[in-house]
């Protein structure tokens, strides 16, 4: 089974979460999963988040990196599963669009928090994920609220799995 993952990474509002993902990433990818990656961010990635994404999944080979979000969208149809790591900002209208023309492509969200207000900008992302993020409850074909709890990230990428595997039996 093929998944995308849309990973967060709006300036430094979603470091945590970028992490997180990344994490998740690697528990899927040892457990059989092809996993591809890429970020929502305004330019491509710095040495420093680049590095980042490598010590928090330095099994994650697919990073595809952050590119022009039509193009990653054309190609979400190459893939069983998209998986959209939430909060984040940008594309959001985009994604619901794909998702609306291609109803047979589950798309799974995992929730991490909520946007913090720092500053004027993580007030406006705020405001955009309020309006967004119901829609994508809505569509969405599972939601999951990543807890910070005491599994292991191992134990939450098997969680997952099982998640993916209701959709992919379903298919074949």
């Amino acid at each position: 089974m093929r998944v995308i993952h849309v990973i967060p990474s709006a300036f430094e509002y979603f470091d945590d979460i970028r992490s997180r993902a990344f994490k998740l990433l690697d528990g899927l990818h040892k457990l059989g999963v092809e996993t591809e990656a890429f970020t929502l961010q305004y330019g491509t990635p710095n040495k420093a988040e680049k590095s980042s994404i490598k010590q928090a999944s330095p099994s994650i080979h697919n990073f595809i990196g952050s590119f022009d979000i039509n193009s990653a969208i054309e190609n979400f149809s190459d893939f069983d599963i998209v998986h959209l790591h939430c909060p984040f900002f940008g594309a959001a209208g985009k994604i619901l669009r794909w998702k609306k023309l291609h109803p047979d492509t589950p798309l799974v969200l995992t929730y991490y928090r909520d946007v913090r207000i720092v500053d004027l900008m993580s007030f406006f992302i705020k405001l955009y994920n309020g309006y967004y993020l119901p829609k994508f409850f809505k569509l969405a074909d599972a939601v999951d609220q990543f807890k910070a709890d005491d599994r292991s990230l191992e134990s939450i990428a098997a969680d997952t799995i099982l998640v993916y595997n209701s959709f992919w039996s379903q298919k074949t």
